[in-house]
């Protein structure tokens, strides 16, 4: 039988903590040679764009499958299908916007965790929308704030984000502008911008940046002179990065970025020492859907969630 597993039901059964260690172990199996990620794909149209992203994760996971969404004027869908290695069997089709959100915000607290300078400080946020949301969320289970500063062109969103951050139980304010929102130890950048706005002098030593806006290669949110300061640069998947980093592809620094994968296993440094400056520009890649995916599928048969479907793929003889 087929699980279908809805929003609801993926936000109920995957915490944080749990996404994150998903997460980092799906980076050590990239790291061995026990998963295959394929970059995004795109099939675009007058006012639509079908993306897909798709893998294989073997170890513990043992499941291959897809992501795909649909952008429109009136947003975006989002599934994952998620087979069984073994046998081939459908497991599930989930509902994944928030999935997503939260497998975004786990693959920067990896980074985090294994690229910041320390994990108690001040963190800076540029954006206010829901994958910011889930930044701050992901973060907070590796990362100690004693202030969080917040920073979105829209007033009024960014004053609802300072509550929601206070309601969590930490110290929230509202930052004056990039410069103020970047005078931080951890710096993460969630917007829809196609211009960069994070210039090289915002940026103090020893400071960790997630850059997560953009995956497209002519839209970013750090200023070439800003990646140049980054002592190492981390990404999710090399391959992807030479087609949708648009921060590293207009600072012609692709040639410096290195796996993600082989930090989180020791192939590589992190960070070289305290006062270096380190960036994860993140592009969300199938690894990091598929083992949350099995994470969330997993405690729904467990919990006896999920519609079971009858699907059998077959012709039958």
């Amino acid at each position: 039988m087929t699980l279908f597993i809805t929003e609801g039901e993926v936000d109920q059964l995957l915490s944080f903590r749990e996404a994150i260690e998903a997460v980092e172990e799906g980076f050590r199996l990239l790291a061995e040679g026990q998963a295959v990620n394929l970059p995004r794909r795109r099939a675009i149209v007058k006012g639509a764009v079908l993306h897909v992203l798709q893998g294989v994760v073997l170890g513990k996971y043992g499941v291959a499958g897809l992501k795909t969404y649909l952008s429109t004027r009136e947003g975006a869908r989002f599934a994952v299908l998620l087979f069984d290695v073994a046998g081939g069997d459908l497991l599930a089709i989930i509902e994944a916007d928030r999935l997503g959100q939260k497998r975004t915000g786990a693959a920067s607290a990896v980074a985090t965790r294994h690229m910041a300078a320390r994990f108690q400080g001040t963190l800076g946020i540029v954006g206010s929308g829901r994958q910011a949301r889930a930044q701050f969320e992901a973060l907070v289970e590796v990362f100690k704030p004693s202030l969080v500063k917040i920073f979105s062109r829209n007033r009024e969103r960014a004053r609802a984000f300072v509550e929601f951050v206070r309601g969590r139980g930490y110290d929230a304010a509202l930052a004056d502008d990039y410069r103020s929102v970047s005078d931080v130890d951890v710096l993460v950048t969630a917007t829809n911008s196609a211009e960069p706005f994070i210039r090289g002098e915002y940026l103090r030593p020893g400071v960790h940046v997630n850059a997560i806006g953009s995956n497209w290669a002519n839209r970013a949110e750090l200023a070439p002179d800003a990646v140049a300061k980054a002592d190492v640069i981390a990404v999710d998947d090399l391959t992807q990065a030479r087609e949708e980093a648009g921060d590293l592809i207009m600072a012609g620094a692709l040639d410096r970025a290195v796996p993600l994968a082989d930090i989180v296993a020791g192939k590589a440094r992190g960070r070289p020492d305290e006062s270096s400056i380190t960036l994860f520009k993140s592009l969300g890649i199938a690894v990091e859907d598929l083992v949350v995916a099995k994470v969330v599928y997993d405690k729904a048969v467990k919990e006896r969630l999920g519609r079971e479907l009858e699907f059998s793929g077959r012709w039958p003889l």
